[in-house]
């Protein structure tokens, strides 16, 4: 398992999926872990934040909502990366 956030420190970096680059650019925003996606497809941008429950488990949220279950997939994607760097 990550620690969290201080695992999630790379300003940029890119990882490629299903044929499509992503690109990811680490966001300063206080208290929260999060990214700017950006698509080599159209797809358009999207931001990923790290959140918190009540039950204190962690998950993969889009900023605005609306986009859960691709920040769900791309969160997976930025986990595995730490994960594999670590």
């Amino acid at each position: 398992m990550l620690n969290f956030p201080n695992s999630y420190n790379e300003e940029s970096f890119e990882i490629l999926s299903h044929g499509v680059t992503l690109t990811f650019e680490r966001l300063d925003l206080p208290s929260f872990v999060a990214f700017r996606v950006k698509f080599s497809s159209e797809r358009k941008p999207l931001v990923v934040a790290r959140a918190t429950n009540a039950d204190l488990d962690k998950f993969w949220t889009s900023i605005p909502e609306g986009r859960q279950r691709e920040a769900e997939g791309v969160g997976k994607l930025i986990d595995e990366y730490f994960e594999k760097k670590s």
